[in-house]
Parts: C-alpha cells; sequence; structure tokens
C-alpha cells in the first residue's frame, strides 16, 4: 500500500490487508483513511478514536529497570516481511512551512523553538551503534527489518533544515503536499534522495485534509510516498498538533511532535511502500509502530525527548538477539 495507517477491527484490517495497493472499502475503521489522489492511507489516529475504556495499559510507561516489553494493543501477531525495499541508511530533513512553526515557542526540555527541539530529537534519536540492549536504542530496535535492498542501518542522519515563507491557510490536501515538495526541489535547492524522509511540518490552524477525515479531527500524521523525477521520495506530514484530539495532559506541542515523529520515522524506513512493494507488517495490515501507539509512551535517556515504543518480534536477526515479542522501552 502506498501509505500508512491504522485499524480498529480485525475484519476490516483483514480486507485492507488481502488489498493493499486497492482502494479502500467503505469504512468506519479509525486507522484507514484515503488521499485525494486515490492513495490508501495509514494516518496515526487521534488517541481518542483508538483508545477504549477496556485498553488498560499506560498512557506514560512506567520506570522500569531494564528493558522493558508490553503487549501490543492492536494488530494481530509479528510483523511479517513481504518482499519489498525499506529505506537503507536513511537520513531525515525536516522542512517548516513557514517560520510561525518552526519558530514557535511551544518546546520543552530548554529548547528555544520547536525547529531547534526537532533536530535535536532526530540527532539523538539513533546512538549509531548495532542493538546491544543499551538505554539509547530507541531506533535501533528497527535493526531486525531488514529488506531486499539491505538493512536500516544504525545511523539517522539529520540533513537539514528549511524554514518557507509560506502563508498559513485553512486546510491542505495531500496531492498539493506533494506538489509542494516538488516546488522545493527545484526551486528552493532542498537536496533529492530516496534515503531521505523529508517531514514536514504545518503551522498552527493549518489542517490536512484526507478523503475521510482532517488533522487533529481524524489523525495527528502520516507518512506516504510519490514519484518525483524518477525517484520514489518519502515523506511524513506533522499538522501542528495543538488541538485537543492531537494532545496530551503535561507534554507541550513539541513533545508531541516528536512521538509522532518517532512513529512515522520508524515505519517510513520499514515499510516506506516504494513503488507500490510492501515490507513490514502484520497478518492484519498493521505496521510496527501502530501496533504500539498511544500506550507506554516514554522519555528517552538520551536528552529526555518524548517517543511511542516500537514493536519488536523477538529473537535472533543478523547474529543479534532482540526483546518481545511486545512493545520495546529500552532500559531506563
Amino acid at each position: 500500500m502506498n501509505s500508512r495507517i491504522f485499524g480498529i477491527t480485525a475484519t476490516t484490517l483483514l480486507l485492507c490487508a488481502s488489498s493493499r495497493a486497492q482502494a479502500p472499502q467503505a469504512t468506519t475503521d479509525a486507522f484507514l483513511d484515503r488521499g485525494d489522489t486515490g492513495d490508501t492511507m495509514h494516518v496515526l489516529p487521534t488517541p481518542a478514536s483508538v483508545r477504549s475504556p477496556r485498553d488498560t495499559q499506560p498512557t506514560d510507561a512506567p520506570v522500569a529497570n531494564g528493558t522493558a516489553v508490553y503487549p501490543p494493543s492492536y494488530g494481530s501477531g509479528n510483523l511479517l516481511y513481504h518482499g519489498g525495499r525499506i529505506i537503507a541508511n536513511a537520513g531525515f530533513y525536516a522542512i517548516y512551512w513557514n517560520s510561525s512553526v518552526a519558530l514557535s515557542t511551544a518546546t520543552s526540555l530548554k529548547y528555544t523553538d520547536i525547529q531547534g527541539q526537532i533536530q535535536a530529537f532526530v540527532t539523538n534519536f539513533p546512538d549509531n551503534a548495532a542493538w546491544d540492549n543499551s538505554a539509547t536504542d530507541d531506533y535501533e530496535i528497527i535493526g531486525q527489518y531488514g529488506g531486499s535492498n539491505g538493512s536500516p542501518g544504525v545511523a539517522l542522519p539529520f540533513i537539514g533544515n528549511f524554514v518557507d515563507s509560506q502563508p498559513t491557510k485553512s486546510n491542505i490536501r495531500d496531492s498539493a503536499i506533494q506538489s509542494y515538495l516538488s516546488s522545493v526541489f527545484s526551486t528552493k535547492g532542498v537536496p533529492v534522495s530516496e534515503n531521505n524522509i523529508y517531514g514536514i511540518y504545518f503551522p498552527s490552524g493549518m489542517r490536512t485534509m484526507l478523503t475521510g477525515g482532517s488533522s487533529c479531527s481524524s489523525f495527528c500524521g502520516y507518512h506516504s510516498h510519490y514519484t518525483y523525477n524518477n525517484k520514489q521520495i518519502k515523506y511524513a506530514v506533522f499538522p501542528y498538533p495543538n488541538c485537543a484530539g492531537c494532545s496530551l495532559s503535561g507534554k507541550s506541542i513539541a513533545d508531541m511532535l516528536t512521538i509522532v515523529s518517532s512513529h512515522e520515522i520508524r515505519e517510513a524506513v520499514t515499510d516506506p511502500g516504494d513503488s507500490n512493494s510492501n515490507a513490514w507488517y502484520d497478518a492484519a495490515g498493521y505496521e510496527a509502530d501502530d501496533k504500539c501507539a498511544w500506550h507506554n509512551l516514554y522519555q528517552m535517556t538520551k536528552g529526555g525527548f518524548w517517543v511511542q515504543p516500537e514493536y519488536s518480534n523477538g529473537g535472533t536477526s543478523g547474529g543479534l538477539t532482540y526483546p518481545g515479542p511486545g512493545c520495546i522501552v529500552p532500559n531506563k
């Protein structure tokens, strides 16, 4: 499937998994949507749309002396490999629609603005070494999810920032986001690479629209891809989360953005949908971070940034032994 989202019921997800490259069935599934070009989307739904009174796992992970493994709230079984490409040796490039989001002071951890906090988060997200069950293995847990073109790699270099001067609009559709990204490649000097994830951060008051709903009311972010000059471009969309739907008590705007960014970055690497080839998702269509969304959130040992757990199949891969199966919070 070209893009990623969550699902609520096993029935709708199994239907989706059997036809990932097709238009979605009519459904009330909070995890499925569709772009205005017809691509099926995996979105990160708002917390309230997927948490229920029966979900007894805490929003924030308890402090544990050692790596903790929590059961997934969504999906079915372990992740399965479907033969496609992952992003080997991914990098991250942050693009800000305008300075009102880049220079927003709705931060935490004493950062001056959101641009600085996002850059620091991405820089600290990897520990640039293979998984060794250390307290800083927040990104390296995906090392077990290799593809036909290699392994995810242990680094996630921050490639750069671009702060644009676009006027804040009331809303924007996915096709317009793709066109905008093409314009920053062609006229703004932003480098083009199939290995980069281009994170596009939108300002307050500007909603991202999909066919079935909009940001803040239906979802808090998503990742997708499209073709530009014969290259597969991977991008992630980050609406400004100053709304009830994408807010959590005690967490700043920047904290919410790093939580959503951790989700979309890992999923863009392990199942980017490159050229409609599928990589890692479970029997019900869930990607790795889908399975662990909005529960047992934790602060990274390296830098204190808020992120969500990553799902691990567990066992041995590439000569390394991973914990699991379950949602992993590294040694704290």
